[in-house]
Parts: structure tokens; sequence; C-alpha cells
């Protein structure tokens, strides 16, 4: 058995704990001994299937002790203290799943004899972690994962050859989706209007205040669609008071957070990423296991999972990009019609079975040296 342990913050609430729930739910267990570790105490049955063990660092649920736990959290971190004191166990490999923290932590690691690997999910540049300190505890790894081609060239442009970094994508889980996507859908079916969803946290990166003005434009010049976004977040009040200040209350509609998005994604006729940028996108994936058509701008892992506009639309680099895309699919049922086709072809390139393969035969070429 290959003991392996994945550490990352969290369970809940992010694209990468989703994701590494969905890989580790699908391992061989028969072949990978799998602990996964956070800092707070999580239901973690929820999350992740029998057989996989779990810990954390802290066990409380009183919400005073969980903040001072993470400022000691913090020190222990900053000191090379968290590995030694909560971490330590005889592991062959010890995976930081998250940038950042994770990664600070299992730099620290002090047993000599497991194999590092550090998890990459953004374009580091442009989140602006880069720093002397970031390379230090890169090199302390044998190997770095990106999930997706353009992940990896910003982290090969930041870290040169000094450390080797290999792409394998996020692993998705169809049947799971699939499934979800059968729950009984509460929001409103709007008839013959177009409906758009999108998905993810409502902070700058996810540029939401863009594609209210796209939508504000369309609607000025009389196409008739609603937009409803999912997700939660800093940006909230800002948007609400643009969306009325537009006078877009009847177009757009933020729902908040929703715990289960796939309904609302197989009830839309499109999906939308307005994103400066992304590693690669969990819901652009989502939307095509879903058969739905994506509208995209340029960011990042869009040409990897979407092509040269072949299984999706991306827009132009340019500020009406967006805007000019959402319109061409709307005036165009020839261009809808030929995503639709295209999209069944894409599924199949994404399946879990392939991704988890790759990423099992990744972790036993590491362990043998042949990487």
């Amino acid at each position: 058995m290959i003991k392996i342990l994945f550490f990352i913050p969290d369970l809940s609430g992010g694209g990468a704990e989703k994701v590494l729930c969905n890989l580790v739910n699908n391992m061989d267990l028969s072949i990978f001994d799998i602990t996964v570790q956070t800092v707070q105490y999580y239901d973690y049955k929820k999350y992740l299937k029998n057989g996989i063990h779990y810990k954390s660092i802290f066990h409380s649920n009183s919400k005073i002790v969980q903040r001072m736990s993470h400022l000691w959290y913090r020190f222990c971190t900053e000191y090379k203290l968290t590995y030694p004191l909560y971490i330590k166990d005889d592991y062959d490999i010890e995976v930081a799943y998250l940038e950042c923290g994770a990664t600070k932590v299992m730099a620290a690691s002090t047993n000599k004899k497991a194999k590092k690997i550090a998890w990459v999910h953004c374009d580091m540049q442009k989140i602006g972690v880069v720093d002397k300190r970031t390379g230090e505890y890169y090199s302390c790894y044998d190997k770095v994962v990106c999930v997706s081609q353009d992940v990896k060239k910003s982290f090969d442009q930041v870290f040169g050859e000094e450390v080797s970094s290999v792409v394998i994508n996020n692993v998705i889980d169809e049947d799971e989706i699939l499934e979800k996507s059968n729950v009984k859908f509460d929001g409103i079916v709007l008839g013959s209007k177009k409906q758009m969803v999108a998905v993810g946290r409502l902070s700058e990166v996810k540029n939401y205040g863009h594609l209210i003005d796209v939508c504000t434009i369309l609607k000025e010049e009389g196409y008739d669609f609603h937009l409803t976004i999912l997700g939660d977040g800093p940006e909230r009040d800002n948007l609400q008071k643009q969306i009325t200040d537009n006078n877009m209350d009847r177009y757009i509609s933020l729902e908040g957070y929703v715990s289960n998005p796939y309904p609302w994604i197989k009830n839309a006729d499109y999906v939308i990423c307005s994103s400066k940028y992304e590693g690669i996108s969990t819901v652009v994936q989502e939307a095509l296991i879903l058969e739905k058509i994506v509208i995209t701008t340029p960011c990042g892992g869009m040409q990897e999972l979407l092509g040269d506009s072949e299984y999706g639309l991306i827009a132009e680099d340019t500020d009406d990009g967006l805007y000019l895309a959402i319109k061409k699919i709307i005036d165009e049922p020839q261009t809808e019609k030929y995503y639709m086709e295209k999209i069944n072809e894409k599924r199949r390139q994404i399946e879990k079975k392939q991704i988890v393969h790759k990423t099992q035969e990744f972790f036993k070429d590491i362990l043998s040296g042949i990487m």
C-alpha cells in the first residue's frame, strides 16, 4: 500500500476543496492508503467516502476558540512548527493541495523519506503571491502539479528549471454532477427568455461588474434574457447596487451561495464565465458535463478546455469581447446548434476515469523514481 497524505486547510467552499474530494473518492483504496488533513475540523463524512482517513489540527466548534487557534496556526506555520507538532506521520507521499499556507506547512516536513508534491490551481503571477520566500518553499518539493497548461506556463516563468512541474487536470465527478442535477429545481423558469447562469465567489477576480455592464447593454438593445449569479462574497453589496442603479433587477438576480448549483446549470441555456483569470474553471467543466454552452472570457485554462472556440465560445480579449460573444450566440441559432453537437465529444475527454488513472500513475512513478 502507498501511504499518502493530502493536506488542505478546508474541506468546504472552494473549487480546490471540491476537486480534491473528487480525486480521493475515486482513487483505488486497494493501492493507496489515503489520509486527508485540514486545519479546523469538518464533518468529513459529508465529503469523503468510507475508507479514507481524516485528521484535523484543531477540533473545537467554538468560534472564539477557532479564531484563537487560527492565530496559533499562523504562528506555527511561520516558524515551521505546524508539521512537527500536528502532521508528522509515516507517509510515503505528502501532498500540499493548495497554494500559500498549505505549501508553507508541508515545505517544513521532517519526513525525509516521503516524496513531496505541491498542487497549484491558479496563475501565481496574477494573484500576486510570488516572492523570494515562495521560491524557497517550492524548492523543497520533488514535483509541482499544475492543473492546466496556462498555470504551468505561469509557474515555469517564475521558477524556471529550479522546480520541476507537470500538468494534471482536475477530477470532475460526472456521476455526482448528473445525479445532483436531477434534484428538484427551486429557481424560476422564465419561458422563452434566454437563461444564463454564472457560478463563483463574488470577488473582483470573477469580474461580475463587467458582466452586469454587458447585460445592461444587451437589455438596452432589446434582448430578452435573465442572468442568475450563484455565489457569495465581498462584492455582493456593490454588485446589487450596480444592478439596481442600472435598472437590471428584472434581468439579473444574485441568489447567494447554493450548495447544489447543478439544477441551475441544467436549466440554463448558457453558462457564462467573466473571470479576469482562472487556473482551470471547474464550473466550465461541470457545464460541459451537463451539455451546456459555455461563453467565457479568455482566462486561464479556457483554450485547454474549449480549444480555439471549438467546444465553447471564448471571447476576444477586448473591452467588448464578452458582449460580442454573448450577442453572437443569441443572434446565430446555427452557432448554438454547432456547440450543442460538439459538447458530447469534449465530455468524453474530461471524464474522471482517465484523469484519476493519470494521477495514480503519477504517484506510482514519482515514488519509484521514474519522474
